[in-house]
C-alpha cells in the first residue's frame, strides 16, 4: 500500500477549506489595507486588484499549488470561491 503524502505537502490534494485559506492568504499580499476576505468577494471589483495584480496573484497561486491555470479559464474566475474551486479541479489526484 502506498503511503499518503504528509498534510500540507504539495503532493497532497487540498481540501476546499485549505484551498480557500491559501487563496485568501495569497490575495492579502495584494490588498492595500487589511480586511476580511469572503468567498463571494470579487477579486477585481470588491478587493480592488488591478489587472497586473490579478496576474501576479494567479502566478503565485499556480506556484503555491503546483498547477497551471489555462488562459481560457481566467474569465470564469471572478470570485475568491471560483479560484479556490478551480484549484481543486486543476490539482491532480495523487
Amino acid at each position: 500500500m502506498t503511503p499518503l503524502p504528509p498534510p500540507g505537502s504539495l503532493l497532497a490534494m487540498p481540501s476546499y477549506d485549505e484551498s480557500l485559506r491559501a487563496t485568501c492568504d495569497l490575495l492579502r499580499k495584494h490588498l492595500e489595507s487589511a480586511r476580511d476576505i469572503s468567498p463571494s468577494d470579487r477579486i477585481q471589483e470588491d478587493l480592488g486588484l488591478d489587472s497586473l495584480s490579478a496576474m501576479e496573484f494567479a502566478s503565485e497561486l499556480e506556484a503555491h499549488f503546483a498547477v497551471s491555470i489555462p488562459s481560457d479559464m481566467y474569465e470564469a474566475l471572478s470570485t475568491v470561491d471560483d479560484v479556490a474551486r478551480a484549484v481543486l479541479k486543476l490539482k491532480p489526484h495523487m
